[in-house]
């Protein structure tokens, strides 16, 4: 029997003993509720008829899938492991799907997670060169922190991201390729005092109110760290954001300081309103890279840019 005929007539193939696809969208929507009634609300059916499914691929599985108790289900082990391959079975029936109409319609759709830094230098750059030479060819670009788009591209939503893996994320659960680290540079109002000083040190800037992201952010982290290291107090901030928009609407009509990636600096003050200050010293976050799910084959469009990017890295200016 060859390979071939192993993998379609197997005496263990699920699909011979009655598993469907509606199976697969029950589990999956149980392990992200943990809750019969929100998985059967996710999957638009009735409670009964979710729990019907559940029983059924108990059944012809042999084993419990899950867990009943007062506040929802706990998945067993055989639960999660089917939650796993479900759902990776889920996204490449997708992938399928878009795959042939981008090969039907001559174009292509790509969804691209990053963080901020990243998709000002690298993605925006590639994705606008792709699009020059093929008019059909679109990109849905999210901006976000690491922790966030890793979930999305756990869950399918995203062809790849650039960003971090989480400290307490297996990477073994991804490709990761490293690109580089990320330096971080202080914008300030135009017109602010620190500008007459060159270079600014870190103590001229413990001084000033700040405007941060949130406590756990690692770009926050990275500037709180070279504070302490300099036995200086830490940064006083008065508002904590990471939204660009306000941001900037904050340090423009006040003395606060704010840290950006270096990338979206550049970008930030090529107008008038917004300067950087010149620092003494270079202070530089971990390096991101690009993550796509393990096992998971990116489609022609989606390895199209993930190639560019990689190039783009990679050249002789870089």
């Amino acid at each position: 029997m060859t390979p071939s005929q192993t993998l379609l007539l197997g005496a263990g193939n699920l699909f011979k003993r009655g598993l469907k696809i509606s199976h697969l969208r029950m589990v999956v929507a149980m392990e992200e509720t943990g809750q019969i009634s929100l998985a059967a609300a996710m999957l638009k059916t009735s409670q009964p008829a979710a729990s019907r499914l559940l029983s059924e691929m108990e059944e012809m599985l042999g084993t419990r899938l899950c867990e009943r108790g007062a506040r929802g289900v706990e998945m067993t082990n055989a639960g999660r492991a089917l939650a796993q391959r479900a759902r990776t079975m889920l996204i490449e029936m997708r992938e399928a799907e878009r795959e042939i109409e981008d090969i039907k319609n001559g174009g292509g759709t790509v969804f691209i997670g990053a963080v901020t830094a990243a998709a000002v230098d690298l993605v925006v750059p590639v994705v606008r060169d792709i699009q020059s030479r093929n008019a059909l060819f679109e990109a849905q670009v999210a901006i976000g922190p690491s922790h966030v788009l890793i979930k999305s591209l756990l869950a399918g939503e995203y062809d790849f991201i650039i960003g971090r893996v989480p400290q307490d994320m297996d990477p073994r659960l991804f490709h990761i390729r490293q690109i580089r680290s990320e330096k971080i540079r202080f914008l300030v109002r135009n017109g602010h005092p620190l500008l007459a000083h060159n270079p600014v040190t870190m103590a001229q800037l413990a001084q000033y109110e700040w405007i941060l992201p949130p406590p756990g952010n690692l770009m926050r982290r990275t500037i709180e760290d070279v504070f302490i290291a300099q036995n200086l107090p830490l940064p006083r901030s008065g508002l904590n954001t990471a939204s660009l928009l306000v941001t900037l609407a904050s340090i423009s009509d006040s003395d606060a300081i704010a840290p950006m990636a270096e990338e979206v600096t550049s970008l930030l003050t090529r107008g008038a309103a917004i300067a950087e200050l010149p620092l003494s010293e270079t202070i530089e976050i971990k390096p991101y890279s690009l993550l796509t799910a393990a096992g998971h084959r990116l489609s022609p469009s989606a390895q199209l840019v993930s190639d560019h990017i990689l190039a783009r890295i990679e050249g002789p200016n870089r």
